[in-house]
């Protein structure tokens, strides 16, 4: 259990530390374009380590379920992890093919934050049911 507990709280960690402590402050304070191509720069080292935690902590539930919640979690925590493998693979390449301002960024960008913002309830949520569920 104490690897599961790490490593998901490691993956809580890094999502919402990007999201919250780095991506929103940059926009806060400098200009829409600028702090565009910060966040930007900073995808690739974002969710390499955000998949490579959401693997690791799925791959250690996957073997330590015990009781029905587990499995439950472990499906919640594959979809969110599949929202996060979307963003690099498919919408930040078809992202990329437009202009900023544009309504198909515009359209897509909003895809990507939902699946972001989907990621950054249902691992904590998950997480929260496994660790819950062990103390029982």
């Amino acid at each position: 259990m104490t690897a599961y507990a790490w490593l998901a709280g490691a993956w809580v960690a890094v999502l919402w530390f990007f999201t919250f402590g780095v991506a929103r402050p940059l926009f806060a304070v400098f200009p829409r374009e600028r702090a565009g191509e910060v966040t930007t720069a900073l995808f690739p080292t974002y969710f390499i380590a955000a998949i490579t935690l959401g693997v690791l902590a799925s791959a250690v539930l996957w073997f330590r379920r015990r009781t029905p919640r587990d499995t439950y979690a472990f499906a919640l925590q594959v979809l969110a992890l599949a929202a996060l493998v979307a963003i690099p693979l498919f919408l930040r390449p078809a992202i990329a093919a437009h202009a900023p301002g544009t309504p198909d960024f515009a359209r897509l960008h909003g895809i990507s934050m939902a699946l972001n913002l989907f990621s950054l309830i249902a691992v904590p949520l998950a997480s929260l049911v496994v660790l819950r569920s062990s103390k029982e």
